[in-house]
């Protein structure tokens, strides 16, 4: 392991996914009336009751957009894998309306064992998802989820 980041006691995953979703809208330059699905990924849950993806509404909320799909995945490790999967699930559905889904993998990693330095660190990353992809993701997909600790 060459890096790691870590968050400061003010940012959460929510703090970090609002940022990568903002800074994903504005450097892709695309409307937010483009987006028509919203999937998070990320193994914190802020308050055990609200997901993530209601917090990152409050960008579609200024320009009264409510009908945008998905969810909170919480997964460890998987949850933004989840997330991506999903909505490129979504953009090969027959539910696509044409817009783009926005997958975004967000995690302070807090773990109870600090000393597994592999098990920390901070991270967030936003994905747009379309019709017109920069990568493809292929149609055969390989998943290996085991419960270790």
């Amino acid at each position: 392991q060459k890096q790691i980041g870590l968050c400061s006691d003010d940012e959460d995953t929510v703090s970090m996914a609002m940022t990568v979703f903002d800074r994903l809208v504005s450097a892709s330059m695309q409307s937010l009336a483009q987006v028509g699905r919203l999937e998070v990924g990320t193994e914190s849950q802020v308050d055990r009751a609200k997901s993530t993806k209601s917090f990152l509404m409050a960008f579609f909320q200024e320009h009264e957009m409510h009908n945008v799909e998905g969810l909170d995945a919480y997964s460890a490790c998987y949850g933004g894998t989840n997330a991506l999967f999903s909505t490129v699930g979504w953009g090969q559905s027959e539910a696509w309306s044409g817009q783009y889904g926005v997958a975004v993998c967000s995690d302070p990693a807090v773990h109870p064992q600090p000393e597994a330095l592999s098990g920390i660190g901070a991270s967030a990353v936003g994905m747009l998802v379309g019709a017109e992809p920069v990568m493809a993701v292929e149609p055969e997909r390989v998943s290996f989820i085991k419960q270790a600790w």
